[in-house]
């Protein structure tokens, strides 16, 4: 059971989370995500997951591990609260460069492309500064943060992308994101990473600040 808690951690890590946010948003079936779904997969590559995985997968992870070599940190996984601070404000620097560059390609395309998407990172923006305020005083769970804005972000585009050509998909999508709230946050239980109080603060901050920013289309 431990190895599948921490096969969970790594690939559900917060990292990963934008990343798998344009993916499942480019899956539902409405017409303001049809200009995304239309791209050919190099197109689509180049324009959505490229800027995506280099602002908010490659450059933190490559921050991490030189905070690591530099000894900064003790552990990539980092346990130790105060260690995560200046991990948590990095985060928060790649998370505007992301957003920066999203916008700028939407705005250069008329935005024609990626719309609600905006809204969901503003939430991940929100949701890095919080979290970095809270880890001040308290060491909340950041892995139930990221699949509690997941399955929040998610749920907010099925409500708001109205009509959808597949909600039945969609349903079941919705169904697994917050099934995957419980099993991530019991996983890191099973790894003794976080009390209770921890993963359940950090899931329902998620869910709900993401659905909020979602849900009422707020962005920078």
């Amino acid at each position: 059971m431990k190895l599948i808690s921490h096969a969970l951690s790594v690939i559900l890590h917060p990292v990963f989370i934008p990343l798998y946010g344009i993916v499942l948003y480019t899956n539902i079936g409405h017409n303001r995500t049809l200009n995304l779904r239309l791209l050919e997969s190099t197109d689509y590559f180049k324009l959505a997951i490229s800027p995506i995985l280099l602002f908010s997968v490659i450059f933190p992870l490559f921050s991490i591990m030189i905070m690591y070599r530099a000894k900064m940190i003790t552990s990539f996984s980092i346990p130790d609260r105060k260690e995560r601070l200046p991990v948590l404000l990095l985060s928060s620097i790649y998370y505007g460069i992301t957003y920066y560059f999203i916008r700028s390609l939407d705005i250069a395309y008329y935005h024609s492309f990626f719309g609600l998407f905006l809204s969901f990172l503003t939430g991940g923006i929100l949701l890095s500064l919080i979290s970095l305020l809270i880890t001040v005083r308290w060491k909340i769970s950041l892995h139930a943060i990221g699949i509690g804005a997941l399955a929040g972000g998610f749920i907010g585009f099925v409500q708001e992308l109205q009509p959808l050509s597949n909600p039945s998909q969609m349903a079941k999508v919705s169904t697994i994101l917050l099934l995957s709230v419980g099993i991530l946050g019991s996983s890191r239980l099973l790894l003794k990473a976080h009390s209770i109080n921890q993963v359940i603060a950090g899931s329902l901050l998620g869910i709900i600040v993401e659905y909020i920013v979602v849900s009422k289309h707020y962005w920078l």
